[in-house]
């Protein structure tokens, strides 16, 4: 009977663990369907079946944005699948044109007449997410100049690869951020299907890092950059540290990272890399790829002044990244980030919730820590045994923990 109760207290507390813990979404964010979208001709390619097609595909979410109108698709949402409202906005006419998506957006707004700044602020002003879409989409193009002079606020996301406009000769979408990033301006990259009938999906995507698959949280995350850019390559690990980025793919075997006006600093093959900032580089992105042709993108990291320093602009909230290295021995980089100064309290734990060790027990301000763990800090973790553990960060309301697995 005791044997009993521990192995029930042991699932409700992996249970309570597993609560708070974070994971990928996977999401389309540019989505056409009839009859919203006046240049779809199959009648039977409504919101609803679109949203059982991604469904299918392994999809978490998705966002309608069809051309210049907005209909309530949020009914469409179940407790496993999240739909968002947008639209498409455009602007044509008198020397002007671009396409922006409006995530989020709560009623139809119109480019008619507007400057590109005009439009963004009118999505913005609804609380809306405003991204540039397919920027050099030969029938509308938009440059980089354009961006950086007429689009100077409120704009902060572009997308770096679209499933349909892709394939047009010379096309660059990707040279547009780069361009934009080397002004030293940070710019979110997007991967979408701009999917207008079944054969346009599961073309590219955004893989979300979120607490859940709420609409709210989901935005949340996506306006924050909290995610990454895939054809088809899948990351396990994404960590910054103060001066050094590292990622880990599971299916990728080429690293690449690159800087100031699209620069390759470093070709790494394999399915694991980390580069170290040296502080003249304005940015550091990655793009990893695989044999297969499949691409994947992390956002950029703004490298500030001579030091080598990666700015953390964008982390405007809590956030507890995954240790690196998992698995661990003997010893593992934590990394945290608090909004404004808390106690904090830094704890690593047993699968049955004992407290093992403490890393941070004090006030902290406003800034980005990183701690180091290891099993030779005091005489019992030397004696720890491969397996899994916890480590959980409190500060204030925010509580959050995460698996670690220590391999010996």
């Amino acid at each position: 009977m005791k044997f009993l109760s521990n192995i029930l207290v042991l699932l409700i507390l992996i249970s309570n663990f597993s609560f708070a813990q974070k994971k990928y979404f996977k999401g389309n964010t540019h989505t056409h369907c009839y009859p919203y979208s006046g240049d779809i001709t199959d009648t039977s390619y409504t919101a609803s079946k679109v949203v059982s097609q991604y469904k299918a595909r392994g999809y978490d979410f998705l966002v309608f944005t069809d051309h210049g109108a907005w209909f309530n698709a949020a009914p469409l949402s179940t407790p496993d699948f999240t739909v968002i409202n947008g639209e498409e906005a455009g602007i044509s006419g008198g020397g002007l044109w671009g396409h922006f998506t409006a995530l989020d957006l709560k009623s139809r707004v119109s480019g008619a007449n507007l400057t590109h700044q005009q439009l963004i602020d009118l999505i913005y002003n609804q609380n809306a997410v405003p991204f540039l879409n397919h920027p050099r989409y030969d029938q509308i193009p938009i440059t980089a100049k354009q961006v950086i002079e007429n689009m100077q606020s409120r704009l902060m996301h572009v997308e770096i690869y679209n499933g349909v406009t892709i394939n047009q000769p010379g096309h660059t979408d990707i040279s547009v951020w780069d361009s934009v990033l080397s002004t030293g301006r940070l710019i979110y990259g997007v991967a979408a299907d701009d999917s207008h009938r079944e054969s346009h999906q599961a073309k590219a995507w955004i893989m979300v890092y979120s607490s859940s698959n709420n609409k709210d949280t989901l935005v949340k995350a996506i306006r924050n950059g909290d995610f990454y850019c895939s054809t088809g390559i899948i990351l396990d690990s994404i960590f910054y540290s103060s001066n050094r980025i590292y990622l880990k793919s599971q299916n990728g075997n080429s690293i690449k990272f690159i800087g100031k006006d699209g620069n390759t600093l470093s070709t790494v093959s394999s399915n694991e890399a980390s580069y170290t900032v040296i502080g003249t580089e304005k940015y550091v992105r990655a793009e990893i790829g695989n044999s297969s042709g499949q691409r994947g993108w992390i956002q950029p990291l703004m490298v500030t002044g001579s030091t080598g320093s990666i700015e953390e602009n964008r982390i405007n909230d809590f956030k507890l990244y995954q240790n690196y290295p998992n698995p661990f021995n003997p010893m593992t980089n934590i990394k945290f980030h608090i909004p404004k100064s808390y106690y904090v309290k830094l704890n690593i734990l047993d699968v049955l919730g004992r407290e093992i060790a403490t890393l941070v027990d004090e006030e902290k301000s406003n800034n980005t820590y990183n701690y180091q763990f290891s099993i030779h800090n005091s005489p019992a973790t030397n004696q720890l045994p491969s397996g899994i553990y916890f480590y959980r960060m409190i500060a204030g309301d925010f509580s959050e923990t995460k698996k670690m697995i220590l391999l010996r």
